[in-house]
């Protein structure tokens, strides 16, 4: 990304392909033949070829920001293994569609993929990504120190590994502490709420909170991404804290249930309590918004905090506070770090992803302005971390880290699953654009819904239903394994 500006930037990296895996596999002419068995993962293991010379290591990522922590740790990869990197940086938009297209063809154009959860239900299925089990004697990744929510339902696909992490996001509360703090404020907003103001608990207390704090054209209670590309997040973030869910066991879409209609409608409310422009916000104008001071809350992917200590970015360094979503916080998005079927370099990739996600490399990064990841290690949960960048220079505050921190805490402790199965690409992308028409206003919200599941069904029965059902069933499981409530 660049600033993440080119990275969530009003669409989706998926697009609007209405590709299934059934039509890949057609026009693929029998492309998993020996893709997922051990032809390519034990044969080419035994053992991966040493690099006479420094092997180049191509490295697929959207391009701009999430480049950075490859770049810092070049040369220290250059001298512990002799292997150098060349970063192949992608546009956001349409990145999905990219790398279907090559490793459709088996291009060797990339020996490492970076790219979201959500797309791993359809490259495990097609063969794209090598297993990585029989790699770890080369280097361990320390998997123990994962975050539950993070180690078996992201990065392993029917008991194997197929990924390594590289950026844990997920849903987050940024507010405004000298409003929240201030004695006039909270005696007018008892006043008229009832209760005392704080972080909303509920979701009924951030629609009171919204409402309260809306005195235009100054000061506005809140906003969040309602472009076109993520809407669908805070749609899913407030269905989630309502307790929805995506599917039924039969596959039947939550959706466009009465959790999903109610979860809509408050999100279109919310646009009465959003600044002016809230149609045309994506990631960058959301942060901006806020850092200039116009927002007294929002709810952002949470490295905006780092930006708010950062005074080159921040009108209000040393105002945020930061708390866990009601209810369900989203773990929209994220980053892992696969490498690819057809990689010429495989163990080189391999020891690449590994060392960028060890403890002591990755704490140096997830807490910097500079880049867009965001702690998905045990280990990286001190809060005495995040008052550093990478180059050991301020971040937050003491009091502003404890807070952000904590919040990722409890965020993680009610961690709600992004869908990530066969198919989620296109699921997701058909959501975000009903989502959409009904924050325009062309459709109404239960009519919008009604209409994403219609196609969701559509979806499912290109793929398959049963197998549908047993991926699903089995994404679910790992969830519940890991100790969150699903």
């Amino acid at each position: 990304m660049t600033e993440r500006s080119n990275d969530r930037n009003g669409k989706p990296a998926f697009g609007t392909s209405r590709l299934s895996r059934r039509g890949v596999l057609a026009g693929g002419a029998g492309l998993t033949v020996g893709l997922a068995g051990s032809s390519l993962v034990a044969g080419s293991l035994g053992m991966p070829r040493l690099a006479d010379a420094a092997q180049t290591v191509n490295i697929e990522c959207d391009a701009g920001q999430n480049e950075n922590p490859f770049r810092w740790e070049s040369a220290a990869m250059q001298q512990k293994f002799g292997t150098a990197i060349n970063m192949i940086g992608l546009p956001f938009v349409g990145q999905y569609e990219k790398l279907v297209s090559e490793l459709t063809a088996r291009s060797s154009a990339y020996d490492l993929l970076v790219f979201p959860p959500n797309f791993m239900g359809d490259f495990v299925a097609l063969g794209f990504l090598r297993e990585l089990d029989p790699y770890f004697s080369l280097l361990d990744p320390q998997l123990a120190d994962y975050m539950p929510c993070y180690r078996d339902p992201v990065i392993k696909r029917n008991g194997k590994t197929y990924a390594l992490m590289y950026d844990g996001d997920l849903l987050q509360i940024t507010y405004r502490t000298d409003l929240f703090n201030d004695p006039t404020e909270q005696k007018n907003f008892k006043a008229k709420y009832g209760w005392d103001l704080a972080p909303p608990k509920t979701w009924d207390q951030y629609m009171q909170i919204s409402e309260f704090f809306t005195r235009p054209p100054h000061l506005y209670g809140t906003a969040f991404y309602a472009a076109r590309g993520f809407c669908y997040g805070w749609f899913i973030n407030i269905f989630a804290g309502l307790g929805g869910h995506w599917f039924s066991e039969d596959m039947k879409p939550g959706i466009n249930s009465a959790t999903g209609v109610k979860a809509l409608e408050m999100l279109v409310k919310m646009k009465q309590y959003a600044v002016p422009n809230i149609l045309q916000i994506d990631y960058p104008a959301l942060n901006e918004v806020f850092l200039n001071g116009s927002t007294a809350m929002v709810v952002q992917w949470d490295d905006l905090a780092l930006k708010v200590g950062n005074p080159k970015m921040s009108k209000v360094v040393g105002k945020g506070g930061f708390a866990a979503c009601p209810g369900r916080s989203l773990l929209l998005y994220s980053r892992v770090m696969a490498v690819s079927s057809f990689a010429r370099n495989p163990k080189e990739a391999y020891l690449v992803a590994a060392y960028m996600q060890l403890p002591d490399v990755s704490i140096t990064y997830v807490y910097d302005s500079d880049c867009g990841q965001d702690p998905y290690r045990l280990s990286q949960l001190k809060w005495q971390a995040a008052m550093k960048n990478h180059l050991g220079g301020p971040a937050l505050d003491e009091a502003a880290a404890k807070s952000y921190v904590a919040a990722i805490e409890d965020g993680l402790k009610g961690g709600y699953p992004e869908l990530s199965i066969p198919g989620a690409p296109r699921y997701l992308d058909i959501l975000d654009l009903y989502v959409s028409q009904a924050l325009a206003g062309t459709q109404s919200p239960k009519a919008a819904l009604d209409a994403a599941a219609s196609e969701w069904n559509g979806i499912t029965q290109a793929e398959d239903p049963g197998r549908q059902k047993g991926a699903y069933a089995a994404w679910v499981k790992s969830f519940r394994d890991a100790g969150l409530t699903y």
